[in-house]
């Protein structure tokens, strides 16, 4: 784990990014994103993360805001 963890702290440096990628838990978020992203289920996600808790699989696979701005309705306003 040690070799992995080099080479990616390594590249990080080299692309200038050591400031945001630290090690290799930047695979996991990623691919928790990624499957959140295209509408898997979080306990799927959690399965292959091997959470025990769907909530560890919320730090993991953070909401893409962007993406809710498209399909969220407007906020209701209130009637003077």
């Amino acid at each position: 784990m040690d070799l992995v963890r080099s080479a990616v702290r390594h590249a990080a440096k080299q692309c200038g990014l050591q400031q945001r990628v630290r090690g290799t838990h930047i695979f996991r978020h990623t691919i928790a994103c990624r499957m959140a992203q295209s509408g898997a289920p979080f306990k799927e996600i959690a399965d292959l993360l091997r959470h025990r808790s769907l909530d560890t699989t919320t730090i993991y696979a953070k909401v893409d805001f962007l993406s809710l701005r498209r399909v969220a309705l407007p906020w209701p306003r209130r009637r003077p």
